[in-house]
């Protein structure tokens, strides 16, 4: 069994964005239809945490959160077990793990042939790429390029459990395999936001890509500081500008949750 996903309800919506920020959690602004504007972070084995402002519901009392970051991945805080206490006074024991130099992780084991070097690690299209000799890609392919746990991935009814997932085109020893670009397809209709009303030649601030988006300024400005948005394509004074091209190709590959399971 995991823990597919914690939601906590509060008051102090933006002081607990903060919080969470500040530990390394990469919170992300949503709206999933009429509902509110929230924020979401996906873990390390595919769980999410979400902040939702307590209107509707009432604010979520006393909670003990344990949560584990790499070295970099906890703000500023050193190695070691840290017991902290989050806007709305709960407490967050955060372990932060310690720097081992010069000891390399190993690369994740597929089941497939190696991608020789030099190949693209991701599809045109945004999907995944399958490996050397091979058209369909396995569940760990899929996770691996969209960031998730292999078995999250095959068991989560937004996911592989989903009503549209596709079926299988064969099977890589005792390992199933599906079209990359029905993969693809899934993704672009249930876990992406596009970027409507961007023309791809025309330049764009950030103000103006979170009002085509959906959203929100400070997510993208987020994300800019933390590499995760592409380099700009050029400059007005001291505002960065982006392609409308390029701002749609980094949507495409993004992971929104669009729909939740009832």
């Amino acid at each position: 069994m995991i823990l597919e996903l914690a939601v906590i309800y509060t008051t102090r919506l933006d002081a607990c964005r903060d919080f969470y920020r500040g530990i390394g959690l990469d919170l992300v602004s949503e709206r999933h239809g009429s509902g509110p504007e929230h924020y979401a972070a996906t873990l390390a084995d595919g769980g999410v945490l979400e902040l939702y402002p307590a209107t509707a519901r009432p604010e979520t009392g006393y909670l003990r959160l344990g949560l584990t970051a790499p070295p970099s991945g906890a703000g500023f805080l050193p190695p070691g077990r840290h017991t902290l206490t989050d806007p709305d006074g709960r407490t967050v024991v955060l372990t932060v793990g310690e720097a081992r130099p010069g000891r390399v992780p190993p690369e994740p084991h597929t089941g497939g042939r190696p991608r020789p070097a030099g190949a693209p690690s991701r599809a045109s299209d945004g999907g995944p790429v399958p490996p050397e000799g091979r058209t369909g890609v396995t569940y760990a392919e899929i996770a691996e390029h969209y960031g998730m746990s292999a078995r999250y991935l095959s068991e989560n009814p937004r996911w592989g459990r989903h009503p549209g997932w596709p079926a299988a085109t064969g099977k890589r020893g005792r390992t199933i395999e599906f079209d990359p670009e029905a993969i693809a397809r899934f993704f672009g209709e249930h876990h992406t936001r596009e970027a409507t009303g961007l023309e791809p030649s025309r330049h764009y601030t950030v103000v103006e890509i979170a009002e085509a988006s959906g959203l929100q300024p400070d997510s993208i400005r987020s994300d800019i500081s933390r590499g995760r948005w592409p380099a700009p394509d050029g400059m007005d004074g001291d505002r960065k500008l982006w392609r409308g091209e390029t701002v749609a190709t980094h949507l495409a590959g993004r992971r929104i949750y669009r729909n939740k399971p009832k």
